[in-house]
């Protein structure tokens, strides 16, 4: 295989649009002197850590560097922790060079390194080579190149990544067509209307899924084509971006270390998954598929059905790589950065289902133990994920704690997810009591402690959890028929009167005291000498 023309210096296509800006348009001339002169400038450079957010920079920095012959690092991320443990020249947006000829093409045996998180935990970088991602490319040509057609690109996922870094560079720039220089922190709004028609959109399920109630795009705008890869697409998300974009989403299967391997149109139904042109896929005797093609020869990390006409379905992960937002997560990763912090003595952590979140079951150490007395659970579990943030993206930080003296074992000794998963099942719907007395006047007073873990605070409100009016007036109602004796299946009609907010640890006082002549229940809710609310239940 030889460099494409369109990846070399081409003086006869100078007058090809490459990509477009603001409005403007950016011919291949502009782009081979600043590829030129960015090489000039890395040369004698081993190593280069690529940042640039702008996706022209990034493919001028891109094939400066290989035209160079330094390998290309990919950073997952930008944080200066991600950066600091990487060796090499980091060049981003702010890097300059003089305009210079392009004279001399890249060597297909060019590296490009991507980090990625490893089944071990840590980071690794996995290492394709220009000529792999170049099969790649051209097996994407074959099986997509036609519904593509002369579209203009326009990406809302990094370029960092292998999906991005292919789809929306390498494949536009090898096949000559235009792509926009954004970056990618778009709303759909902007999205729509830089969308050009007739392009191709290349976005991710994290975003298809945050479209509902954008209007429909009438016929002239729609685009030739939708590509979505990362995690697989909810069918609710692929139905309303089918409604809206007017085109149904074309998924794209693969991995880091395999690129793009299958694809799959999502028009309705359960669809199979079909490999690339001149991809093939081979299992060994422990049931692992393995993709053999030019682009890559690896293993896949899932699990596999073969189908009919030669398709394939998805049946879950075979490691401990999971998908979170469309991000890859190492479970093993998080473990380890929670197992490192001072308040912790163990750790598991477990993806919640039907939530795509994480949720950390932690033992505590002496330090935390006595965080958790000071500022309780909630807080803790803030504190604790706050301190992760420099080490860990979003996704792979967990947003639900619970704390506990031992991590629970099955009979085999082993931490199991089915037995961590249980510890989030049960939020508590009441309070804790932990006292009642009975006053003079026949009123119970209930003293309860407000679990962190309650369920009512669960998105009221995110980051800021406070429990809702309603439930109070719910709670009075099922402590009239457990402490009163009341036959109380719903209020009639209430009044009620709120002061103050609850919030996860607060310690309250609830008093209620029947009213058998009116038939009503009345209450009021302390916080110490200070009121959060009151009113009347009428029965």
């Amino acid at each position: 295989m030889t460099v494409p023309r369109r990846l070399g210096p081409s003086p006869d296509l100078h007058d090809e649009v490459v990509a477009l800006r603001g409005g403007h348009v950016l011919f291949r001339s502009v782009f081979e002197q600043q590829v030129g002169g960015a090489a000039l400038a890395l040369a004698g450079c081993p190593r280069v850590v690529l940042v640039c957010r702008d996706s022209w920079n990034f493919a001028v920095a891109l094939l400066a560097a290989l035209t160079a012959g330094a390998e290309v690092v990919l950073p997952a991320n930008d944080l200066p922790t991600t950066l600091g443990g990487l060796d090499g020249r980091i060049v981003d947006d702010g890097f300059q060079a003089d305009p210079t000829p392009w004279v001399q093409a890249p060597s297909l045996d060019g590296r490009v390194l991507f980090q990625t998180s490893g089944s071990t935990g840590a980071p690794k970088l996995v290492v394709r080579s220009l000529r792999q991602l170049m099969a790649e490319v051209a097996a994407l040509e074959a099986r997509l190149g036609e519904q593509a057609a002369d579209g203009v690109t326009l990406s809302t996922v990094p370029h960092q990544h292998a999906f991005g870094l292919v789809f929306t560079v390498l494949w536009p720039l090898t096949a000559g067509r235009p792509f926009l220089a954004v970056r990618q922190e778009l709303l759909w709004e902007d999205v729509l209307a830089a969308l050009p028609a007739g392009g191709i959109l290349v976005t991710s399920p994290a975003h298809l899924s945050r479209m509902g109630g954008l209007p429909s795009l009438s016929r002239e705008q729609r685009p030739n084509l939708i590509l979505s890869a990362g995690a697989e697409l909810p069918e609710n998300a692929a139905t309303e971006a089918q409604r809206i974009l007017g085109l149904a989403v074309t998924e794209i299967y693969g991995s880091t270390e395999t690129g793009a391997v299958a694809v799959r149109r999502r028009d309705g139904g359960e669809t199979p998954w079909h490999l690339l042109p001149e991809y093939t896929l081979n299992v060994d005797p422990q049931g692992i598929w393995h993709l053999v093609s030019e682009a890559a020869s690896a293993p896949l990390g899932d699990r596999l059905e073969p189908v009919a006409q030669g398709g394939f379905r998805l049946l879950g992960r075979a490691d401990r790589i999971v998908k979170i937002d469309g991000k890859r997560v190492s479970l093993n990763a998080v473990v380890n950065v929670v197992r490192q912090l001072p308040q912790v003595a163990a750790a598991a952590v477990v993806v919640l289902p039907g939530k795509s979140i994480l949720g950390a079951v932690v033992v505590l150490s002496e330090a935390g133990r006595q965080g958790l007395e000071r500022h309780g659970a909630f807080r803790l579990g803030r504190q604790l994920r706050a301190a992760m943030a420099d080490r860990l993206e979003n996704a792979g930080l967990p947003r639900r704690w619970r704390f506990v003296d031992t991590l629970p074992q099955g009979s085999m000794g082993k931490c199991t997810e089915s037995d961590l998963l249980e510890l989030f099942a049960n939020a508590p719907r009441v309070p804790e009591v932990t006292a009642a007395r009975t006053g003079d006047d026949g009123a119970v007073v209930l003293t309860m402690r407000i679990p962190e873990t309650l369920y009512w605070f669960q998105g009221h409100f995110p980051g800021c959890p406070i429990l809702p009016g309603v439930v109070q007036l719910d709670w009075v109602l099922h402590f009239a028929r457990t402490q009163l004796g009341l036959d109380v299946p719903a209020a009639r009609e209430f009044q009620v009167k709120y002061t103050a907010v609850v919030e996860p640890g607060h310690i309250l006082d609830l008093e209620l005291r029947h009213d058998a002549g009116k038939g009503r229940v009345v209450f009021t809710y302390r916080r110490g000498e200070g009121k959060i609310s009151s009113g009347t239940i009428y029965l």
